[in-house]
């Protein structure tokens, strides 16, 4: 690593362990709209109660004097699905920062765009909710063979009709476009990317990259097939010749050394039932269960099984820090190490 990237590494690694910034990515429900066909969910949780959302602004609350930057992810699920415990914490947020004034406050959500119609996109903007990623699967008939709706039908008409109101109306935001990549649809993918030229070419609110899908589990599993390693670099090279120069490339890669949110220290997720872990996508690893949020705004930590999740910070392991699930060590049981804790302890 040159002494320019060891520079960035350094004031990142003091970024993601500082107590004045504090990241929550929430689950507000584990149910989803849509059943797409390479999904790793198993939509076995349902809403968040109120005792958990009490919670969370409870959380907010006590930090929000410290911080000098809140941002809350919403996912899922389809976060849409519970919009009104988006609007509640959101809420909150936003009066929050109308008390405290010295913080940042951000607020983005990962959705499937079906919901996301201008009236509720302007009322989501009221609450800060500003950012955006809506994945796309190809054009109207191939994304409809994949992000299909939980009865079957199809969902592109929808997305793209809730994307061109966007794109008219006058709001204020940001949609990144994440461009989905199997082999079945690169083919196909040059006509998308068509229709997103000529539709969001001067509009600098609209951002896309592509994106592989890659097998993560799930009832699908061995039902579809993924772009190998090795093939990948060529392919999305390709694909991103097609994007119209007025459209911005929005991709992780230019962000390095690149730190995935699971392996900061000031970084959490919140699922549906309460429970806390660190990473969106291993739901059902039982090491990423780490522990609990009170209804009094507490988290409840098992420091044991927190701790391999922020190993690259001490060992500085440019690959533990990008995914810390890599070379993980072995699953470790919530037990007597479990003890209550306030967010503060983990972050200094």
């Amino acid at each position: 690593m040159d002494n320019s990237n060891q520079a960035i590494l350094a004031s990142k690694l003091l970024s993601i362990i500082s107590s004045e910034f504090l990241e929550l990515i929430i689950l507000p429900t584990e149910q989803c709209n849509f059943r797409c066909t390479y999904c790793y969910e198993d939509f076995s949780l349902g809403k968040m109660q109120k005792p958990i959302v009490a919670g969370i602004k409870k959380l907010l609350t006590a930090r929000v004097p410290g911080l000098k930057v809140l941002k809350i992810s919403w996912f899922g699920g389809e976060p849409l699905a519970a919009k009104d415990i988006v609007f509640d914490i959101s809420r909150h947020a936003v009066w929050l920062k109308e008390q405290y004034s010295h913080f940042s406050y951000l607020s983005a959500m990962t959705t499937n765009g079906y919901h996301l119609n201008v009236e509720l996109l302007n009322k989501l903007n009221q609450v800060g909710v500003t950012e955006f990623q809506i994945s796309l699967d190809g054009p109207n008939e191939i994304h409809n063979k994949s992000r299909i709706r939980a009865d079957g039908a199809g969902t592109y008409e929808k997305i793209w009709a809730n994307l061109i109101a966007a794109h008219r109306s006058n709001l204020d935001f940001k949609v990144i476009l994440r461009l989905h990549v199997t082999p079945d649809n690169i083919l196909f993918l040059p006509k998308l990317m068509d229709e997103i030229n000529v539709n969001f070419k001067n509009d600098p609110r609209f951002t896309i990259f592509f994106k592989t899908i890659e097998n993560l589990g799930g009832p699908n599993a061995k039902s579809f097939q993924v772009v190998h390693g090795k093939d990948k670099p060529a392919i999305l090279s390709e694909l991103y010749k097609l994007v119209d120069p007025r459209i911005q490339i929005n991709k992780i890669e230019n962000n390095k050394p690149y730190i995935c949110y699971a392996a900061q220290g000031n970084s959490f997720l919140i699922r549906s039932n309460g429970r806390l872990g660190k990473c969106t996508v291993a739901l059902n690893d039982a090491r990423n269960d780490i522990g609990q949020i009170t209804p009094d705004g507490e988290f409840i930590l098992d420091n044991e099984k927190l701790s391999p999740w922020l190993r690259g910070i001490t060992n500085f392991n440019l690959k533990n820090l990008e995914c810390p699930v890599v070379n993980f060590p072995k699953a470790l049981v919530l037990g007597k190490n479990s003890i209550p804790v306030k967010v503060e302890m983990l972050e200094r």
